[in-house]
């Protein structure tokens, strides 16, 4: 019901400006070291052979900003579930969610500072939006309102972390979105399990 807008649209988007912006200054690069022109070539990362140790694509760096975002909502989520939740599934939901994503959330602070990648203060503005919204109902419709917005969530958060796990540039991103998948995955669990319980 409350299906945030595509952000991985906006990720797209943005990589493709950064593309645009940057593609004369690869041109230049190909020219200057053809040994790299081939790299990659039916890999399907969005990078080259330069993209390595401390650098990173705009890929890699949309990726932990929005990881970082999603964190922070999932902790403002969880401590909201765990003081309005109706149900015990509900609110061991918001628990378990505080827990692993201030995990994440610190590992996920403490490489985007490494990389010298801005970490974002709060959710995004849809995210708030979507935490207001949730926090307008009570009882039974708090519960189902909130355990269908972590599963669709989380299905779009398994997705990119995918992504960004097989594609990406920087190792280390790379490594983070694919520690992130069975977390998030265990979380999609909890979430159906607390929607099957109030639908």
């Amino acid at each position: 019901m409350f299906r945030r807008p595509g952000r991985l649209a906006v990720l797209l988007a943005a990589v493709l400006v950064a593309g645009l912006v940057s593609a004369g200054s690869f041109a230049v690069a190909r020219d200057k070291e053809d040994h790299h022109s081939d790299h990659g070539k039916g890999s399907g990362q969005r990078c080259d052979a330069r993209c390595s140790g401390k650098h990173f694509s705009a890929w890699d760096e949309e990726w932990l900003m929005m990881s970082i975002q999603g964190d922070r909502f999932e902790i403002q989520g969880g401590n909201l579930a765990q003081q309005k939740g109706s149900s015990q599934a509900v609110r061991d939901l918001g628990a378990v969610l505080v827990k692993d994503h201030t995990e994440s959330l610190a590992d996920a602070v403490e490489l985007a500072q490494r990389l010298g990648i801005d970490v974002p203060s709060g959710p995004s503005p849809s995210q708030q939006w979507e935490l207001r919204t949730v926090a307008s109902f009570s009882g039974r419709d708090f519960d189902r309102r909130y355990a269908d917005l972590e599963v669709q969530d989380h299905v779009q958060d398994i997705s990119e972390a995918r992504d960004e796990a097989g594609k990406g540039c920087n190792k280390d991103v790379r490594h983070t979105a694919k520690d992130d998948i069975p977390v998030l995955q265990k979380h999609l669990e909890l979430a159906q399990h607390a929607l099957n319980g109030v639908i």
